[in-house]
């Protein structure tokens, strides 16, 4: 089975996810469920999804294909250094009133931002994964990224609900989203499944019930956390962590009737509009909820498919390079 997965091109199901998952994202920014608490709060825990989901499945094919660490990081770090600079126009005012010192926590920690900490993050993460895998096996990995993240969700989402029980205050300077506490535990999930990757049809009922659960386990530790502890960090959510794995592991092993030249089209486009899509988040401000939603996801699809056109042409080849 994992000799057939890494002898394909592309995986349909997990391509058309990742485009979903971008989609979401531009949801993330512009909240078009703002008007009603409930359904913001609702919305905001399907959200929670999208970023894991592109770690786990960035880590899953590096790992399931055998690919090269260092031409993975090379691409990630084109990648962040190209759409850094893009963005550095729309950064420099904010810039030039900062010291010294964080502008570097900005951009070699933090991950800058317009979501692409995403690819400092995965840097990071697959470099703490790769060294790791040197000493101890696949499982044993795994299990220092759960208690990695532990040790995330306490210092940032836990800590009111601690500080209620205990009296004890935790001040969080290290941040949550970077490759620490974020890309590593969810690269090592996809390095994980990608080690032990069988496909058995007999577990796929067991898979979407202890995705339902996991779902559950989500909503109550959000619900907790957010109404009653009125925790002010949402980006680490321990749930997430089970939530993403039997989600990822039904995906992957969809049969759908796309073929390799679309999907990876849909690849190709999810990166754009994820990586894309805080310039039009920039450029329209101040339109109210479902109006910015939908502007800056047809903004970004756009400027995605123009990019992806272009970059066939002769002249304009180097395009690729944006994706």
């Amino acid at each position: 089975m994992k000799t057939e997965i890494a002898d394909r091109k592309a995986n349909p199901s997990i391509d058309i996810a990742k485009l979903i998952m971008a989609i979401l994202t531009v949801g993330i920014h512009t909240e078009p469920f703002g008007f009603n608490m409930w359904l913001d709060y609702g919305f905001g825990l399907i959200t929670r999804f999208c970023v894991p989901f592109f770690f786990v499945a960035s880590s899953y094919f590096f790992w399931i294909k055998d690919r090269k660490m260092a031409l993975y990081i090379k691409r990630m770090l084109s990648l962040y250094i190209i759409w850094s600079l893009i963005y550095f126009p729309f950064d420099f005012l904010i810039l030039k009133e900062m010291p010294v010192r964080k502008i570097l926590e900005r951009y070699f920690w933090e991950g800058n931002g317009h979501s692409l900490w995403y690819l400092w993050g995965s840097v990071v993460g697959f470099l703490i994964v790769f060294l790791l895998m040197k000493v101890m096996d696949s499982r044993k990995v795994f299990l220092v990224s759960v208690g990695v993240l532990l040790l995330g969700c306490v210092k940032s989402t836990w800590a009111p609900m601690i500080y209620s029980l205990t009296k004890f205050e935790i001040h969080d300077f290290l941040g949550s989203r970077n490759g620490l506490f974020y890309a590593f535990p969810y690269g090592a999930m996809g390095m994980l499944i990608a080690k032990n990757s069988v496909y058995e049809d007999s577990k796929k009922r067991k898979e979407l019930v202890m995705l339902a659960v996991s779902v559950a386990c989500l909503i109550m530790e959000g619900s907790l956390l957010v109404f009653h502890f009125q925790t002010a960090s949402r980006i680490l959510w321990f749930s997430v962590l089970p939530c993403i794995y039997y989600f990822f592991m039904l995906v992957k092993d969809m049969e759908l009737p796309v073929t390799d030249k679309v999907s990876l089209f849909l690849r190709k486009m999810s990166t754009l509009i994820y990586l894309g899509h805080g310039l039009f988040l920039i450029m329209f401000r101040g339109l109210g909820t479902w109006k910015y939603f939908i502007a800056v996801v047809a903004a970004s699809s756009c400027l995605a498919m123009g990019i992806i056109a272009l970059s066939k042409m002769k002249y304009f080849s180097w395009m690729k390079y944006l994706y």
